[in-house]
């Protein structure tokens, strides 16, 4: 199995990991409320640069489903979209 970006946003923590075959391999997050938006870029750089990883070494993305926050939900793949088209 590959590397997966890993993002939570549906609870009050915003978190991002990296994981690779069954081992994760960098962990961030930001308990500030009402900050997903802004913080999700900064955890997603933090964790590409522990992992020694870029976007184009990861074979996945991994958008936690809830339950949770709608708008927190829609800042996950909000922000998988922007990965994804524009890294």
């Amino acid at each position: 199995m590959g590397s997966i970006l890993c993002l939570e946003t549906s609870s009050r923590v915003c978190s991002v990991a990296i994981g690779c075959d069954g081992q994760i391999l960098a962990c961030n997050e930001s308990e500030k409320e009402n900050a997903h938006s802004s913080a999700l870029t900064a955890l997603v750089d933090r964790s590409l640069q522990q992992a020694g990883t870029g976007l184009s070494g990861i074979d996945a993305i991994a958008i936690s489903m809830g339950p949770g926050s709608y708008t927190g939900l829609r800042i996950g793949v909000a922000h998988c979209q922007r990965v994804l088209l524009f890294p």
